[in-house]
């Protein structure tokens, strides 16, 4: 693993309980609803990096069975403490722990965001390895910026890659997604220098 990366999941370890309470007020509920209409009730859907299970309870609130992990331990442990009896586990989400073909749709909001661009292609791979139908959710920060280092609010320094909406684009296009549009939303927390693009895309 990056070492950048390695540093950036520390820094949410540590900063794990202010970063759940600047956040959870901040989420994206429109696409959270999109997602829940595309992928169907009861659908079986996957959180690929949940961090402290900021929107695990949105996405069951869709009606849908969510299963939920994140990289950090520490995370991980307010994600339980949130939901006891919810299938949350530690994972990377490079190896995911689950066979070929099992989701019925897969959200990655600021999942790969974390990670060196030459790793994107690869990640969202294995995204797709365990996506059997339904739609997917993707979303970056905009630019292009390739693990350069940023002021996280409520968390401190750490290191993020950004894209284009051409380039995001792309990458679900080469995964074989159909249907795949992208859209550009402000900040949800006012930055004026930060945009977001969200992808979507159909199995």
């Amino acid at each position: 693993m990056d070492p950048r990366t390695q540093e950036t999941i520390a820094a949410y370890g540590r900063a794990a309980e202010q970063y759940h309470a600047l956040w959870k007020e901040h989420r994206p509920l429109d696409a959270v609803r999109t997602f829940g209409t595309l992928a169907g009730r009861n659908a079986r859907v996957i959180d690929v990096a949940c961090g402290p299970a900021l929107d695990v309870r949105l996405l069951r609130d869709q009606g849908l069975a969510v299963f939920a992990g994140d990289r950090s331990e520490e995370l991980m442990r307010i994600g339980h403490l949130l939901f006891p009896k919810r299938p949350l586990a530690r994972w990377d989400l490079r190896r995911l722990p689950f066979a070929d073909k099992v989701f019925d749709g897969v959200w990655a909001a600021a999942a790969l965001q974390h990670l060196p661009r030459k790793e994107m292609r690869s990640a969202l791979g294995e995204l797709r390895r365990v996506h059997a139908r339904g739609p997917i959710f993707v979303s970056f920060r905009e630019g292009r910026s390739d693990l350069e280092p940023v002021d996280e609010p409520g968390v401190g320094p750490v290191y993020v890659t950004t894209v284009s909406g051409d380039e995001l684009k792309t990458l679900l296009l080469d995964q074989g997604y159909q249907q795949v549009e992208i859209q550009t939303r402000p900040d949800p927390i006012g930055r004026s220098d930060v945009a977001w693009v969200y992808g979507w895309g159909r199995c």
